[in-house]
C-alpha cells in the first residue's frame, strides 16, 4: 500500500509595467496630426482652383498643432488634480467644462499672436483672424472634442497605471508572505533536529561516556555546518549530504551494528541546489519509526540521479514501513515530515512531489521530485 502526497504552492503573480510616454512622442504625433490637417485644408485648395496658399495653410495649421502641445501640461496636470474626486459626477463635469472653456480661450489666444507676428514675418502679410468676439465660441466646439479626448485618454492611462501598480503591490505583497512562512518552517525545523539530537546523546551517556563525548564533538561540527547556511534555504546537495553524513554518523554510534547506510549519489549533481536540512528528517523518521523493537538491523539507503529535468533523492529503509496509515495520519505523526510538505510547496509550487510507501521487500520508501537546477554562481563556474 501506498501513501503519496503532492503538494502545489502559490503561483507566482506576473509583474506588470505602466505605459510611459516621452514629450518628443508626443511632438511626433502632433506634427502627425498637424501634417494631415494641412493637407486636407491645402489639397481642398487646390480642389477649389486656389492656388499660392501652401505657406498659409502650413503656417495656420502648425501654430493649431504646437499651441495645443504647448498647453498639453497644463490639462494634464488640472486633469490629474480632479482624478479622484468624489463629489459627484456632475461637479466633476462642471469643473471639467470650466477647464476646457479655459483651454480653448487660451488656444485661441495663442494661435491669434502667434500668426499676428508669424505672418509678416515669412512674408505672408497681416493675418485677419476676424472679430475674435465670434472666434472664441467657434473654435470652441473644436476644442471642447479635443479636451475631453485628451482627458478621457489620460484617465484611462492612469486609472490602468494605478491598477497595474496595486496588483504588482499585492503580488509584492504575496512573495514577501511566502518568504516569511518560509523562513518560519526553516526556524522551526533547527530547534527540533537539535533537541532530537541531543536527546540522543543523553540516551547514551550515562552507558558510554566516550561514545557520548565523540557524539557532542560531532554534534558541534554539525551544528557548524548547519549554521554556515543558515541564511540560505537552498544549498548544494554536496553540502546537504555533509550535513547527512555527519548526522548519521552520530546515530551509528548510538545504535552500533543495529544501523547500516549505503549511499548511491550521481557526482554529478554535487552543485545541484536542494533544501537545507531536507534529508535529516527523513532519516530522524526512518530512525524513529522504522527501527524494530528487536536486535535486527536496519538498512539506510540515500539516492540521488536525475530524471527528466528533475532531482529525485529517495530515503529507503528496511524497517517497519508504514503499515495501513493514510496520508494525514502519515505527515500528521512528527513535526519534520509536515515541514518538508510545507516548505517543498513554497519553495517549488507544482514543480515538486513527495511521497511515502511501503516498499515490497519491506521497510519504507520516501521520494522526493525537486527542480534540477544550481546557483548563479555554480553556473557561471561551469561555463
Amino acid at each position: 500500500m501506498a501513501t503519496t502526497q503532492t503538494m502545489s504552492g502559490a503561483s507566482r503573480a506576473p509583474r506588470f509595467r505602466a505605459p510611459r510616454f516621452s514629450w518628443g512622442l508626443f511632438f511626433l504625433l502632433f506634427t502627425a496630426l498637424g501634417f494631415l490637417s494641412f493637407s486636407y485644408r491645402y489639397l481642398d485648395d487646390l480642389a477649389r482652383g486656389h492656388v499660392g496658399t501652401f505657406p498659409r495653410r502650413l503656417l495656420e495649421e502648425a501654430t493649431g498643432v504646437y499651441s495645443v502641445l504647448l498647453l498639453l501640461p497644463l490639462v494634464l496636470r488640472f486633469a490629474r488634480v480632479y482624478l479622484f474626486e468624489k463629489r459627484g459626477w456632475l461637479l466633476l463635469v462642471s469643473k471639467h467644462l470650466v477647464g476646457a472653456v479655459a483651454f480653448s480661450a487660451a488656444h485661441t489666444t495663442i494661435m491669434a499672436f502667434s500668426r499676428h507676428f508669424l505672418f509678416p514675418l515669412v512674408g505672408q502679410g497681416p493675418y485677419d483672424y476676424g472679430i475674435m468676439f465670434f472666434r472664441y465660441p467657434m473654435e470652441l466646439s473644436n476644442d471642447l472634442v479635443s479636451y475631453t479626448v485628451f482627458v478621457t485618454v489620460f484617465y484611462y492611462l492612469e486609472r490602468l497605471r494605478i491598477a497595474q501598480a496595486q496588483q504588482l503591490a499585492a503580488a509584492e505583497l504575496r512573495t514577501e508572505l511566502v518568504r516569511a512562512q518560509l523562513e518560519n518552517l526553516r526556524l522551526q525545523l533547527q530547534p527540533h533536529f537539535l533537541f532530537n539530537t541531543l536527546n540522543t546523546i543523553s540516551s547514551v551517556m550515562y552507558e558510554d561516556v566516550r561514545a557520548a563525548d565523540a557524539m557532542i564533538t560531532q554534534l558541534s561540527d554539525l551544528l557548524r555546518l548547519t549554521l554556515q547556511a543558515s541564511r540560505a534555504h537552498e544549498i548544494p546537495l554536496a553540502e546537504e549530504l555533509q550535513i547527512t553524513r555527519l548526522y548519521l554518523d552520530l546515530m551509528q554510534k548510538r545504535f552500533e551494528n543495529k544501523l547500516r547506510v549505503s549511499y548511491a549519489i550521481d557526482p554529478s549533481l554535487n552543485e545541484t541546489l536542494v533544501p537545507q536540512l531536507i534529508l535529516q528528517p527523513l532519516l530522524e523518521n526512518s530512525l524513529r519509526h522504522g527501527m524494530n523493537s528487536g536486535n535486527g538491523a536496519m538498512e539506510l539507503s540515500i539516492t540521488a540521479h536525475r530524471e527528466n529535468g528533475s532531482l529525485i533523492l529517495q530515503v529507503c529503509d528496511t524497517g517497519c514501513g508504514i503499515g495501513d496509515l493514510e496520508a494525514s495520519g502519515v505527515f500528521g505523526r512528527g513535526l519534520g515530515l509536515s515541514n518538508i510538505r510545507d516548505r517543498l510547496a513554497h519553495l517549488y509550487g507544482e514543480g515538486q512531489e513527495f511521497s511515502i510507501a511501503n516498499r515490497s521487500s519491506g521497510g519504507a520508501e520516501v521520494t522526493l521530485r525537486v527542480p534540477l537546477h544550481a546557483s548563479a554562481q555554480t553556473r557561471r563556474t561551469s561555463e
